[in-house]
């Protein structure tokens, strides 16, 4: 970046010697200088065909002199890579303001126009034109401002010539700018500048930077790592800058000048403290270095040891924004000056699952841009669909009665009555059905419920989440967190908070219609109990926290082992992290059934460098739990550790209980078969009593018998005590079923 000034040095230095300005080149100071890359250019590189073009934008009398402000452009292959600004101050007292202007370009201002009286007051302004008048201005309309003042001075304090020019602008639905109006100010002997005036009166600018609380924090240390010296001879600097300026390299011009001794020059100064602003801030990338502007305070005197220190002060547009200080070892300040640093940042959002009570409440009760957010979601869906999601969000409540009775009771029922849903059935017709059949004319209200409260529900939990996003991300941009044309992704349903959020394809009425209406289908795509429940849900496994040798095809093993051996569809649905977090998907008693394989898996620690056939010893229920036998041997005990003596019969004879279950065709006792049977389900019975178990095993008893048959078939028992369910599974079911009916018995 520094490199800039030297391709850009001759046009400037050409600039800032005109006829009308009378100066001494021993009393030239440089004053500042400041470096932008030009937005979507890539930095110069080797190799690289230049050229620099500089004019001056201002001249201005102040107490310590003549300062002269000169902007320049280096540009390769005539478009713009770098905007370098560099002041100027002949020291000195100067009264000819017949010879001094500036030229300023004004940060872009947002006036909004809240009534009719400023829709009024804005129009009678002489120097606005509104340029299509088939549509006229209404109140509430956010008008943006770019203008450009040119001004020359009469004296101190007021102007000999006023001149603004600019555009008006207002923002579509896609967020992109239209021009709708221009501005056009001529005027001679004025005291002020009247259009940026009532621009900075009404307006608010935009682009600047917001800055941190607690005004930021150090990002420097006290190790001495910032610490360097100046040159002990400027001759070096100057043959490769070509600034021969004879203060930086003689000591008796110097002299002459009234310095103590040659000045380092400044754009040295500069470039050194760059250097730290690169490794602290950039952590070694100078591409990300968008600005870098130094202002020189002090004189740097051959040999002088600096020491640099940088804040991170701010944010804009998602840039980091620092102060940098370099003083001297006397403690004088010598340089300070700011910079914008771009950080690499993907803005990533999440799916369904990660919903929890009050979330998104300390930012909706605390900062307004949030507060918009919900606001317009709970007043829409309020209306529309007749709850308030601040509600379910704040109190999670497991009922929510939407009442019908009303004129507005009725449009919101009318809506339900129109949502509806295509299927396909078994002949590949299309069918659109009602989402919600069980509501029609007549009925008077309708209630949501779900067991772990209406959070947990996928249509609530899903509108929840997107707003949440959604006013997250309103708040980050307000506070310039968010990067203009930046990366995104959204997981799933994180993909509309995304689009909504970044892209700003939706209103947030939309928002919430769309989402609502997807999270009802999911909802309604899977059969429900009376309470609400349904049989599937997704788990989140970390292989690492079970060995660190079971890797991703250990865990694809396992899955597809339990896939097989239940018969019971298992997916590993989501590859979120290698070796750290994947998302499983089934059913309940599958899932739970992975759970303990693995709970014991960890227990037991296996090396799965090596490959081998596993087998599953014990297998452990709470709430709801699987274990799982299969066709293993039976010689010798299945499962090791003691045993609860009277809770279950130390000897399985099913041959008297043909009668009892007639589908099961019962072996002979002296076959393989009988034998094998008995031993699975005794050691399935075992499986829970011989762990320590958190309820009394004489209390459990087999309510339901559903044997199936096929070549690896399963038969499913459901314990009453505490509601767990049992899955064996085995190749002779016949002879599982008859052991079982004895125990039913």
């Amino acid at each position: 970046m520094d490199f800039a000034i030297v391709t850009g040095w001759q046009a400037m230095m050409k600039s800032i010697f005109p006829s009308s300005i009378d100066g001494d080149l021993l009393k030239l100071v440089h004053l500042s200088n400041g470096f932008r890359m030009v937005s979507g250019a890539k930095p110069l590189q080797v190799g690289d065909v230049c050229k620099a073009e500089a004019n001056i934008v201002s001249v201005t009398n102040t107490d310590a002199g003549k300062v002269v402000k000169v902007k320049g452009h280096v540009f390769r292959a005539g478009k713009p890579v770098i905007e370098v600004i560099s002041a100027f101050l002949y020291r000195g007292r100067f009264t000819d303001y017949q010879n001094t202007f500036e030229t300023t370009e004004e940060p872009d201002y947002v006036v909004t126009l809240e009534s009719d009286a400023a829709v009024g007051v804005l129009q009678s302004k002489e120097w606005f034109e509104w340029i299509d008048e088939s549509k006229p201005l209404l109140a509430g309309t956010s008008l943006i401002f770019r203008v450009k003042s040119q001004v020359s001075f009469k004296d101190k304090t007021s102007y000999r010539e006023v001149s603004v020019t600019g555009e008006i602008f207002v923002r579509n639905q896609m967020k992109a700018l239209v021009l709708v109006g221009s501005v056009d100010f001529q005027q001679d002997d004025s005291r002020g500048n009247p259009v940026v005036a009532y621009i900075q009166r009404h307006g608010t600018p935009q682009g600047l930077a917001t800055p941190l609380a607690n005004e930021g924090y150090t990002l420097t240390n006290a190790s001495g790592a910032t610490i360097f010296n100046a040159p002990l001879t400027n001759e070096p600097y100057s043959k490769i800058s070509g600034d021969f300026n004879p203060i930086h390299i003689n000591p008796y011009f110097s002299c002459y000048a009234a310095l103590p001794a040659t000045i380092t020059h400044g754009l040295w100064s500069s470039a050194a403290t760059r250097r730290y602003v690169e490794n602290v801030v950039a952590k070694g990338h100078p591409d990300r270095v968008l600005a870098y502007n130094v202002s020189f305070v002090g004189m740097v005197l051959p040999g002088d040891e600096l020491n640099v220190k940088i804040k991170h002060v701010g944010m804009r547009d998602g840039n980091i924004v620092v102060n940098i200080v370099t003083s001297n070892a006397r403690g004088e300040k010598v340089l300070e000056g700011s910079a914008e640093v771009s950080p690499t940042t993907v803005y990533v959002f999440i799916g369904q699952g990660s919903q929890e009570g009050v979330m998104g409440m300390d930012l909706y009760t605390s900062f307004p841009a949030a507060c918009g957010v919900w606001d317009g979601a709970v007043a829409h869906l309020l209306a529309v669909y007749g709850f308030s999601l601040v509600e379910i969000v704040k109190d999670n409540p497991k009922e929510k009665t939407v009442h019908f009775g009303d004129i507005k009771g009725q449009a919101i029922r009318r809506r339900y009555i129109d949502m509806t849903y295509d299927t396909m059935d078994k002949d590949g017709n299309v069918k659109t059905l009602p989402l919600f059949a069980d509501i029609d004319v007549r009925t008077p209200k309708y209630t949501f419920s779900h067991p772990n409260g209406l959070l947990f529900a996928t249509q609530f939990a899903q509108i929840a989440l997107v707003i949440t996003e959604k006013a997250a991300f309103e708040d980050m941009r307000m506070k310039g967190f968010v990067q203009k044309d930046c990366a995104l992704a959204g997981h799933s349903l994180g993909e509309y908070s995304a689009l909504a959020s970044i892209a700003d394809v939706l209103a947030i009425s939309a928002l919430v219609d769309v989402v609502f209406y997807r999270g009802i289908t999911m909802q309604r795509a899977v059969e429900r109990d009376a309470e609400n429940r349904s049989n599937y849900a997704m788990c989140v496994v970390n292989p690492s926290r079970i060995s660190k040798t079971f890797t991703d095809a250990a865990l694809r093993e396992v899955v597809d082992g339990l896939t097989t051996s239940t018969g019971t569809l298992l997916e590993i649905v989501n590859y979120n992290v290698e070796g750290q977090q994947y998302v499983c998907a089934s059913e309940l008693v599958a899932l739970q059934t992975m759970t303990n394989v693995l709970n014991q898996t960890m227990t037991n620690v296996l090396n799965y460098s090596r490959s081998k056939r596993l087998i599953l010893l014990r297998s452990e229920a709470f709430r709801l739990g699987v274990p799982i036998i299969d066709s293993l041997s039976v010689d010798g005990d299945l499962y090791g550790g003691e045993s609860h003596s009277g809770s279950i019969p130390p000897v399985l004879c099913p041959a008297s209980l043909a009668a009892r279950c007639p589908e099961a065709s019962t072996p002979p006792p002296s076959s393989p078969t009988f034998r094998r049977a008995g031993a699975l389900v005794q050691g399935a019975l075992m499986a829970f009593f011989c762990w320590p178990p958190p309820w009394s095993p004489r209390s459990v008893s087999l309510l339901k018998l559903k044997p199936s048959r096929g070549s690896t078939a399963s038969a499913r028992f459901m314990l009453s005590a505490p509601a767990f369910h049992c899955l064996l599974v085995a190749r002779e079911v016949a002879a599982v079923a008859a052991v079982a009916a004895q125990l039913v018995a």
